[in-house]
């Protein structure tokens, strides 16, 4: 959707931060209030900077100082919902939700953009020079490409079909490019030429985690109950190796109930759900969906809305120091992704454990220095022990917490609902490295070294 070209240049620009504290005073830091309070991405930091977009909404980008808040400089868009960017080389990239990839450098100067389709959902990955980016070809066939486009110009190199949008992002490993669609189908193509490689309904429900030839994702299962009617949505992970043709092994001992993934259930009775709605209703998605293919997610991740879709991080995996992580419903998991043993369990959930989980609780973990990270759509901020789960604090922000944290020196960067964008000190420099979603522009995260 267009912005109204009289309001160009008038929209409100960001506030001062302020002091944030938790309650019991042993955690500070900042907050900054983004104008609109529209739901907030994760924000890419470098150079000192956080790179910043709006929210699902908004028509701003921006760039704040890392270490105070105050604003550096704010850039607007054409188009709405500016996604969590990347920083590489300089250079600043993201989409907005409609419908173009945009390509900033880090002093805020337009470089490049090209409208793909509408609408954009995931995110873009970038490596080596290239972008790539999943779009549905709205002035052409409306079906969907993952496509790869020179970082310096926006040349397109190369562009292969997928069956539907992409979840939350293309995955970069080992020279190839990694995808889950939203009906749940793994796909992986050769990153210097497109050629496809492989592509198989393995009912994904998170973008893949890649650790020695092997690929991990979360996993969709219905089971039937007592009665024909009576289907019960289960959710773990499970791996294949990356190569055509390999069986689907499930990890078992993480298999969770997950009605966070059954769109009947949510439609009728999650908060969350109907939040969604207003949102979309908000850009112009009250009825039609654009090319969103929204049935695939409607079937798959228990979500009928392109808000909903463009917010979706699911249960993604996350391999650090040889072991496996992910945030899954209200419990996060320690996994061996060699023999499926399960180190721990922790389950989060405060209240009623037998009731329905109907929206998931937690966001994907970052994964630095011995320690989890992750929000709460209840309004928590988690620092967990990598080896034990103890929890080593919580802060509450008052907001929910859809989008994973971003952790740079000392400091977890916390993007909320309300479009408040909070800075926690942890008072351990060595809480670095994870610098925007999926930590790396290649967003497979950092497989570090066990010391």
């Amino acid at each position: 959707m267009k912005i109204d070209a009289s309001l160009r240049g008038k929209l409100p620009r960001v506030g001062a931060p302020v002091a944030f504290a938790s309650p019991d005073g042993k955690i500070h830091g900042w907050k900054v209030t983004i104008p609109g309070t529209h739901p907030l991405a994760t924000p890419a930091l470098a150079d000192s900077r956080l790179f910043l977009g709006g929210g699902f909404g908004s028509y701003d980008f921006y760039a704040l100082d890392a270490v105070t808040g105050e604003l550096a400089w704010q850039y607007q868009t054409e188009d709405d919902g500016p996604t969590a960017a990347v920083v590489t080389d300089e250079r600043v990239v993201f989409n907005t939700e409609s419908c173009e990839l945009e390509v900033l450098t880090v002093t805020g100067r337009p470089v490049w953009k090209k409208w793909l389709g509408d609408p954009l959902l995931s995110m873009p990955a970038v490596e080596a020079g290239r972008v790539f980016m999943a779009y549905p070809d709205s002035r052409g066939d409306h079906r969907h490409y993952l496509a790869c486009f020179d970082l310096a110009d926006g040349k397109e190199i190369w562009r292969q079909a997928i069956v539907g949008e992409v979840i939350t992002c293309p995955v970069l490993a080992d020279g190839q490019v990694y995808a889950a669609s939203l009906d749940g189908t793994l796909a992986c193509f050769d990153q210097a030429s497109g050629r496809q490689l492989w592509q198989e309904a393995r009912q994904a429900t998170s973008a893949p985690a890649v650790w020695k030839n092997q690929c991990y994702f979360s996993q969709r299962e219905a089971r039937a109950g007592a009665a024909a009617k009576d289907i019960q949505q289960m959710e773990m992970l499970a791996r294949k190796i990356s190569r055509a043709g390999t069986p689907t092994e499930a990890f078992m001992g993480t298999a969770e109930k997950a009605d966070y993934l059954d769109h009947d259930k949510r439609q009728h009775r999650s908060p969350h759900y109907a939040r969604h709605a207003t949102y979309d209703g908000g850009v112009g998605f009250a009825y039609s969906k654009g090319d969103a293919k929204i049935h695939q997610a409607m079937y798959n991740l228990g979500t009928a809305h392109v808000s909903g879709v463009w917010s979706y991080q699911g249960s993604k995996p996350f391999v650090s120091r040889g072991r496996l992580f992910s945030g899954q419903g209200d419990t996060v998991h320690c996994i061996d992704p060699e023999s499926k043993e399960v180190f721990w369990k922790r389950k989060l959930r405060e209240g009623d454990e037998g009731a329905e989980l109907l929206d998931s609780l937690l966001t994907p973990p970052a994964v630095v220095n011995g320690k989890l990270f992750f929000g709460t759509t209840d309004g928590r901020v988690f620092c967990m022990s990598a080896e034990s789960g103890e929890t080593l604090w919580s802060v509450p922000v008052g907001e929910p917490v859809m989008f994973q944290p971003a952790v740079a020196q000392g400091r977890v960067y916390v993007p909320t609902v309300g479009g408040n964008l909070c800075c926690l000190e942890t008072g351990d420099p060595q809480d670095d490295g994870w610098l925007m979603w999926g930590a790396t522009p290649a967003h497979n995260g950092l497989a570090e070294v066990m010391v």
